[in-house]
């Protein structure tokens, strides 16, 4: 059992002052009760040191899930900002992404997931989504991957979750075509490629691996289809017959919509666009996340919502790869679901993707605390509340946020005395002036930082 002392806990009905937050053996909240207290001289009050916390902090928060990640791409983060001649743009970049993994190794693999795990969760982050291709490492580019190297660079992944202390939704990614049409992969792209028979004997072995109950539920998993340039009508079929097998009920999280290219070659081959295609031939609902989602349509968001499914904004990599700006106003305003993720990792801070969706619509807007809730001004609050619920959809759970049964995952924040909790949480995500982030409890347990 671990208990947490918080002076404000924001839990799922809001702000709740002097809260003690329970946390079970099996890595989800027990219960929720006022913090033992007692009253001393000058009406400062003291922990009752009979039954002490394991750590106290003035607030605490769920911690973020991030819902979108390539943890292989950490490796080249910051180091690909250069020119190349005229005409740089997401395509460019994705061949210079390719050249940079014929000397990753699973060794190579596991120690660059490790620093990146550890650094998301030293930065607000507590669970992270693996949207795992790379299924093939090191060694010449042209040969396909087999089952034994795509679980080798499966558990590499995990090893370094586990080393990290954070929760991972792995999600293997289907990826069988270099475009649309069926076209023939790249001789850089055959390592992301798997037989349909060995994708399906890695999905078998993960599940026996994420059974274990020495794991406390930390290694989940989903299905994920990498593209529909890259996964064509017939094998999104298969992949979902698959997961009604193997994984009912399990996420799917699938790339949409991130370039212009692609609706453009979408609307030739298919005949639509990638979102409106996938929501007439897909079972697209509440356990769905599409990723990006950058170009797509008014009427294709309304018909995203009206299906509950959740859009996952990596507004850093986004930005870095010049892919354009998501409609985050009315996606908000509209209760559209929103998770967010740290993609490229070129930025590993959860509050500064949320920072960073706030600062577009006050750019487009010419306004100030755009992205604010009815029953909260304060963005801050609005934006953390709204990445939680998303991010816990995006891993297949319905719990928003803090309460008795969800996951026991948080985030402990030291703020200066005196700040109202809406306004430490603000100064959180857009400035640190006066508010750090002190630790982070996760199923691992608990682990606290400098600060």
């Amino acid at each position: 059992m671990i208990r947490i002392d918080a002076r404000w806990l924001l839990t799922e009905a809001g702000w709740r002052p002097d809260a003690r937050l329970l946390i079970g053996d099996d890595g989800r909240i027990a219960a929720i009760e006022d913090a033992p207290v007692r009253a001393e001289p000058r009406g400062v009050v003291r922990p009752i040191a009979a039954e002490p916390a394991d750590a106290s902090a003035d607030l605490v928060v769920p911690g973020l899930p991030d819902a979108h990640c390539h943890a292989f791409q950490y490796g080249i983060a910051g180091l690909a900002e250069r020119a190349g001649g005229h005409g740089d743009s997401f395509w460019t970049w994705r061949e210079r992404m390719y050249a940079s993994l014929t000397s990753l190794d699973a060794a190579g693999l596991e120690r660059t997931a490790t620093a990146l795990y550890r650094r998301l969760r030293a930065a607000g982050y507590t669970s992270v989504a693996e949207f795992h291709y790379l299924h093939r490492l090191g060694g010449e580019p042209g040969r396909r991957a087999s089952l034994a190297t795509a679980l080798e660079a499966a558990q590499a992944l995990a090893r370094a979750a586990a080393a990290a202390g954070i929760t991972l939704l792995l999600l293997p990614v289907l990826y069988r075509w270099g475009g649309f049409g069926r076209a023939e992969l790249g001789p850089r792209q055959a390592r992301f490629a798997l037989a349909r028979d060995d994708y399906r004997r890695l999905i078998e072995a993960l599940l026996v691996q994420a059974a274990d109950p020495a794991l406390r539920g930390m290694l989940r998993l989903g299905v994920a289809p990498h593209s529909l340039r890259a996964c064509d009508p017939e094998d999104l079929r298969w992949l979902l017959e698959l997961r009604e097998a193997l994984l009912p009920d399990c996420p799917v999280h699938i790339h949409v919509s991130e370039q212009q290219a692609e609706v453009r070659d979408a609307r030739a081959a298919l005949g639509q666009t990638p979102i409106a295609w996938l929501c007439a031939n897909a079972p697209v609902d509440h356990r769905w996340t599409l990723v990006h989602a950058t170009h797509a349509t008014p009427g294709e968001l309304r018909e995203v919502r009206a299906r509950g499914a959740t859009v996952c904004l990596c507004t850093t990599t986004e930005a870095n790869l010049g892919d354009g700006f998501f409609p985050v106003e009315e996606w908000f305003a509209a209760g559209g679901r929103m998770s967010i993720g740290s993609d490229s990792n070129v930025g590993t801070d959860a509050a500064e993707e949320l920072r960073w969706l706030e600062y577009q619509a006050r750019l487009r807007r010419q306004a100030r605390a755009v992205l604010v809730d009815a029953d909260s001004p304060h963005p801050g609050t609005a934006l953390w509340r709204r990445a939680v619920a998303g991010g816990r959809l995006s891993f297949g759970s319905d719990r928003p946020g803090v309460a008795p049964g969800a996951p026991g995952e948080l985030v402990l924040l030291s703020s200066e005395a005196g700040l109202a909790p809406d306004d430490a949480l603000d100064d959180f995500v857009f400035s640190r002036r006066a508010t750090r982030l002190a630790g982070t409890v996760t199923p691992a347990g608990l682990r606290l930082e400098a600060v």
